[in-house]
C-alpha cells in the first residue's frame, strides 16, 4: 500500500506541475506518515547524508567549473579546434558543432551546460550556412548529451556515490562508448547533409582543386597546429583532471576543484575574457542551479531510502528474474524502464532512485556494475533529448529561438541512432570494460 501510495501521489504531483523535488518530497512524506510505520526522523537523516558527502561535492563544482569555461574564452577555443580538425568535409559546421559539444561535454561533465554553451555559439553560423533552424538546434542537443558519458560525468558520480561502485573506473569506462556515440552521430550529420545538399565540402574548399594534395594536406596541419596552440589550456584542461584522477593524484571530487581553479586561472589570467564581475556571476548563477539541484538529491536519497525499507528493489528483482532468466532479455527490459523514466525525471533523481533498485538485478543476473552503469548513463543522457522532459530540447528551442515541436522531424531520426548505439553498448560489454581493469 505505501508503495502503490507513494506513485500515485508521486505522478499526481508531476501531472499538475509541481517541481520534480517537491513532488519527490512530497509523495515520500505522505506516504511514510499515512501508510508506513517508519519514524519520520528518517526524513531529516537521509535527505542531509545524501547531500553531506565528499563524492557529491564532485557536483556542484564540475557545474561550476563548466560555466566558466563557457563564459571564460575555453568553449571558444575548444570550437575553434574542433573546426580545424573537420573543416573538409560535408556537414562540416554541424560536424564542428558535435565535436565541440564531445570536448566541452568532458570538461563540464554536463549535458545541458553543453547544449547552452556550444549551442550560443554555433546555432548562428549553421544558420549562415543554410542549415534547418530546427535541424541546428537537434544537432546541439543530441551532441550534448555525450557530456553525461564521456568523462568526467556527473551521472558517473551520482551513480557511485549511490552504489559505492569506482567512480574512476566508471570514468575509464565511459571513455569509448561517448567516443562512440559521437562518432556515430558525426557521420549520422554528414548523411544528412549530403542528402539535403546543405554544407557539402566543394562549397567550402579554401583550396583551389587543383592544388597538389600534398599543398592541401600541409595547410590542413598548419590549421589544426594554428588552433591547437590558440587552444592549448583549454585542451589542456581534460589531461590534467583525467589523468590526475587515474594516477591517483586526487580524487574525482579534488578533481572537480582542480578544474574549477584552472578554469579561473586560464579564463582571467590566460584568455583575459571574464573580469571579476563575471565571475561572481558565475558564482551566484552556479549556486541557485546547486540549492535547486542538492534539494532533489537530499530528497531523492530519502525516496530511494523509503523505497528500500518497503523492499522495492527485491521486488523489481524478483520479477525482472520472472520474465526470463537471460541477462539479455532482463537487460532489454531494464533499459526500456530507464528509457521511459528518462522521459519524465532528470538524471540526478533517475539515478539516484533507480539505480540502487535495479542494480542488485544486474548484479543477480552477473552482469558487471561498471558497465551497467554506463548502461544507465547512456539511457538517462538520451532522456535529455525525449519529451516530456527532455531538458536539452528546451535549451536548444530557446538558443536557436524557435519552437520545440518543429523539431520533432529531427528528434526522431536521432533518437533512432541513439537507439541504435544503445544497443551497441549493452550487448557488447567490451566498449565498456575495455580501460577497466
Amino acid at each position: 500500500m505505501a508503495v502503490t501510495s507513494l506513485f500515485i501521489i508521486l505522478i499526481l504531483l508531476l501531472v499538475i506541475g509541481v517541481p520534480v523535488g517537491f513532488a519527490i518530497g512530497g509523495a515520500t512524506l505522505v506516504s511514510m506518515f499515512f501508510f508506513s510505520d517508519m519514524n519520520m526522523i528518517i526524513n531529516s537523516q537521509y535527505c542531509y547524508s545524501g547531500i553531506f558527502s565528499f563524492t557529491v561535492m564532485a557536483i556542484p563544482f564540475f557545474m561550476l567549473a563548466g560555466t566558466i569555461m563557457s563564459t571564460g574564452g575555453i568553449a571558444k577555443r575548444i570550437v575553434n579546434f574542433a573546426s580545424a580538425l573537420v573543416s573538409f568535409v560535408d556537414g562540416a559546421i554541424g560536424c564542428v558543432s558535435i565535436i565541440a559539444c564531445m570536448f566541452f561535454g568532458a570538461l563540464s561533465g554536463s549535458g545541458m551546460a553543453t547544449a547552452s554553451a556550444i549551442g550560443s555559439m554555433m546555432i548562428p553560423e549553421m544558420r549562415k550556412k543554410g542549415y534547418d533552424p530546427s535541424y541546428a538546434a537537434t544537432i546541439i542537443c543530441f551532441g550534448g548529451i555525450v557530456g553525461p558519458i564521456i568523462p568526467p560525468s556527473l551521472s558517473f558520480v551520482l551513480y557511485g556515490a549511490s552504489t559505492n561502485v569506482s567512480i574512476p573506473k566508471l570514468f575509464l569506462a565511459g571513455i569509448l562508448p561517448g567516443i562512440l556515440i559521437g562518432v556515430i552521430f558525426v557521420v549520422s550529420n554528414i548523411i544528412m547533409c549530403k542528402r539535403a545538399g546543405v554544407d557539402l565540402r566543394k562549397n567550402n574548399q579554401v583550396l583551389d582543386e587543383k592544388v597538389p594534395i600534398g599543398q592541401a594536406m600541409r595547410f590542413r596541419l598548419k590549421e589544426i597546429f594554428k588552433a591547437g596552440i590558440d587552444g592549448f589550456w583549454a585542451l589542456l584542461s581534460p589531461i590534467i583532471i583525467l589523468g590526475g584522477i587515474y594516477s591517483g593524484v586526487f580524487t574525482p571530487t579534488e578533481a572537480a576543484c582542480v578544474s574549477v581553479v584552472y578554469s579561473i586561472i586560464v579564463s582571467i589570467f590566460v584568455y583575459k575574457e571574464m573580469s571579476l564581475k563575471d565571475l561572481f556571476n558565475t558564482f551566484l548563477d552556479t549556486s541557485k542551479l546547486n540549492g535547486i539541484t542538492s534539494f532533489l538529491l537530499g530528497y531523492s536519497t530519502v525516496f530511494s531510502t523509503f523505497m528500500t525499507f518497503e523492499k522495492v528493489p527485491q521486488g523489481i528483482t524478483e520479477f525482472l528474474t520472472g520474465v526470463s532468466d537471460s541477462p539479455y532479455v532482463v537487460l532489454m527490459v531494464i533499459n526500456v524502464i530507464l528509457l521511459i523514466v528518462g522521459c519524465f525525471l532528470d538524471t540526478v533523481p533517475a539515478i539516484i532512485v533507480m539505480a540502487p533498485m535495479l542494480l542488485p538485478t544486474v548484479q543477480a543476473m552477473g552482469i558487471n556494475p561498471i558497465h551497467f552503469g554506463v548502461i544507465m548513463a547512456v539511457n538517462l543522457a538520451l532522456g535529455l533529448c525525449s519529451p516530456p522532459y527532455g531538458c536539452n530540447l528546451f535549451v536548444g528551442a530557446a538558443v536557436a529561438k524557435i519552437k520545440m515541436e518543429s523539431m520533432f522531424k529531427y528528434i526522431i531520426p536521432y533518437f533512432i541512432i541513439g537507439i541504435i548505439s544503445l544497443m551497441l553498448i549493452t550487448y557488447i560489454p567490451w566498449l565498456s570494460l575495455v580501460f577497466v581493469k
